[in-house]
């Protein structure tokens, strides 16, 4: 048990999902996200002796990355109201 508290306090283990519930998470449906994989878009995977999972702070970082304002105006607005 020492040497896993080593590793966990070393290195950030992933929470790892199939690609079935990356879909779920992203709004997708499986296919669109092998095709993400075979065109070389969309988030990162890993893919260990064949199976392919995604981690869930990587599909985060995505949404987060792929999110854009409505327009500078709308920005604008936002800024003023958390004034």
């Amino acid at each position: 048990m020492a040497s896993l508290e080593v590793v966990k306090k070393t290195f950030a283990i992933p929470q790892l999902v199939d690609t079935h519930r990356a879909a779920e998470i992203l709004g997708r449906s499986p296919a669109t996200l092998k095709r993400w994989r075979y065109e070389g878009v969309g988030p990162d995977w890993i893919e260990l002796e064949g199976r392919v999972s995604y981690d869930v702070k990587v599909l985060l970082e995505y949404i987060q990355r792929n999110t854009r304002v409505a327009s500078v105006r709308a920005a604008m607005e936002e800024a003023r109201e958390a004034i």
